[in-house]
Order: structure tokens, then sequence, then C-alpha cells
């Protein structure tokens, strides 16, 4: 499965938006199944974008099968801040097309620092 990096955004601000820090088994977003959503978060949670228990293997405690997000790390709310707005997700978006649809998310985080730095900057 192709990471989604619409999906995390999504995520991202579903977790934002929560109300409280109860856990969520299964965000439902517009256009995207279960397993794709699963998937996802299990990717957030790797990155540490969210806060999640985890359900391990029986068979091998290593393997994380599944995650119960409840909401946003630190670093979450500040990758979510750098992307929030349209037009610096557009120019990231447009920039990952440009160069094949393919980056690294340290990469694609580093962009979204400078854009919205260079917004400050302009502003």
């Amino acid at each position: 499965m192709k990471r989604d990096l619409d999906l995390i955004r999504k995520l991202l601000f579903y977790f934002e938006e929560k109300s409280g820090p109860e856990v969520v088994e299964n965000p439902v977003i517009e256009g995207y199944d279960e397993s794709t959503i699963q998937y996802h978060l299990r990717l957030m949670h790797d990155a540490h974008l969210i806060n999640c228990e985890t359900e391990r293997s029986s068979t091998s405690p290593d393997r994380i099968i599944r995650v119960l997000p409840f909401d946003l790390t630190w670093e979450g709310h500040e990758f979510l801040t750098k992307v929030r707005s349209e037009t610096t997700w557009r120019h990231i978006k447009d920039t990952l097309k440009t160069k094949g649809g393919g980056m690294a998310f340290a990469v694609v985080n580093e962009l979204a620092t400078k854009l919205a730095l260079k917004a400050i900057v302009d502003a």
C-alpha cells in the first residue's frame, strides 16, 4: 500500500478537532476504507505524529498489528501547523508531482518548514 499524505493530513485534522483524549478505534474519513486508515495510523504512530495504544502480535511482540489512537503528539501538532494552509499544502503536492511523486517524509517536513518560514517573512 502506498503512503497517502492527503490522508495523513486529514487524520491530523481529525485528531486535532476531537474534543477529548478518548481512543478512536476506527476514525471515519470520507473516501477511505478502514484498512487504508488503519495502515496510515500505524505509519503515523511510527512517525511519532499520534499517541496510540498498540495491539501487538502474540507470536511476534515486536510486530504491531493495530494502533488505537487518541490524540496528536507534539510532532503531530507541529507538522499540522506547517501544512494547515491550503496554499502551502498545494505547493508541497505540486513539488512532489514535479519530483516524480515520491519524497521522504523528512524532506516533506523540511519543505513544509521552509514554506512556513517564508510565509512569516513575507507577511
